[in-house]
């Protein structure tokens, strides 16, 4: 699996480079670099450290639509 992982090109998967801009960009937030190479090398990162559920809780905390229906919650 580690194969398919360290080959991976980002232009050939938009959704999960998304993921990983959404996730470095909470992670680090001014510091985010967006590069590709930045980008796979936190892919690996995560992939390797088991943590790519952080890619899914990223995308869960800043969801327009459960920002939306919290704020209607709490009217």
């Amino acid at each position: 699996m580690d194969f398919i992982i360290e080959n991976i090109e980002l232009m050939y998967t938009p959704h999960t480079k998304q993921l990983l801009i959404t996730y470095v960009s909470i992670q680090y937030q001014e510091y985010a670099d967006y590069s590709d190479d930045a980008l796979k090398t936190e892919l690996l990162s995560l992939y390797k450290n088991n943590d790519l559920n952080q890619l899914i809780l990223g995308e869960y905390l800043t969801s327009e639509a459960r920002q939306i229906t919290y704020t209607n919650e709490k009217a």
